[in-house]
């Protein structure tokens, strides 16, 4: 059997099988394949939940059929969190307005969307719950908190269910968007930039991802410069679909959601 070219991934006939609604990330990602590990690092409070939220929005628009695991937030906080992050509207504000949240809750009743809040969820129940619901996109929030397979130790159970979930991607054409906590080594450097090799405890999601992207905040480490306020940068740190570049984003922390920043016009 001879080999043949699929075209239409450089023709770009296709539409793009994955989406986060930012620009200048869709541009990098326009042709990123079905079966696709992306992978989202940060320290804590970077705002990955955040930013996996607005993709997951943004995703819901498109009417992608989605599975969201979320591991480290209850069903209560991250309902509240996908509410807020829908209707740009702060929770004490939302509670007091039940028009907004009901055409909110309307939105994701009429999506494919499937949240499973279980407690040590396996990469046997991620699995499961893929073959019966057949998504598009799954998200894994967050992979450290996963309940991991029996290995000498943490370092190579994670490793092993990266390779699991690397062979549920390639069997099932999915999409795994995962959440990943970053060493704490990096809070020593002078420039607390992430790296791909603060990337805890898994040498393998580096590697068998196509994309990794880090979400850095300098406001975090650096609250008194005003300048700072409301920047955010994501760094494309690999990407097997483009190039590598640093992105900027605004964050406003007030509904924990990132946007694209305002661009002016030249005359």
């Amino acid at each position: 059997m001879s080999f043949e070219f699929n075209k239409n991934l450089f023709l770009g006939e296709n539409e793009p099988v994955f989406t986060t609604g930012f620009e200048d990330i869709d541009y990098l990602l326009k042709y990123c394949t079905k079966g696709s590990i992306i992978t989202i690092g940060g320290r804590p409070s970077m705002g990955k939940t955040a930013f996996a939220i607005n993709i997951l929005n943004n995703l819901l628009e498109q009417n992608k059929k989605v599975i969201y695991f979320s591991v480290s937030t209850s069903a209560t906080v991250f309902e509240r969190k996908l509410l807020v992050s829908k209707t740009q509207t702060e929770f004490k504000k939302l509670i007091k307005s039940p028009d907004i949240i009901d055409k909110a809750v309307n939105f994701y009743k009429n999506k494919e969307l499937i949240v499973s809040y279980k407690n040590n969820t396996s990469v046997e129940d991620i699995e499961k719950l893929i073959t019966e619901h057949k998504p598009d996109v799954v998200f894994i929030d967050y992979i450290q908190l996963i309940k991991m397979p029996k290995a000498p130790n943490f370092s190579d159970s994670i490793n092993l269910a990266v390779q699991e979930i690397k062979r549920i991607a390639d069997e099932t054409g999915c999409i795994f968007v995962i959440l990943t906590q970053l060493s704490r080594a990096l809070e020593n450097r002078c420039d607390k930039r992430p790296l791909l090799t603060d990337i805890r405890s898994c040498s393998l999601l580096e590697e068998l991802s196509n994309v990794v992207m880090m979400i850095y905040r300098e406001e975090y480490y650096n609250r008194e410069n005003i300048e700072n306020k409301g920047k955010a940068e994501i760094i494309l740190l690999k990407n097997d679909f483009g190039g590598n570049f640093w992105i900027p984003l605004l964050f406003q922390s007030s509904v924990a959601c990132f946007k694209n920043p305002i661009k002016t016009c030249e005359f």
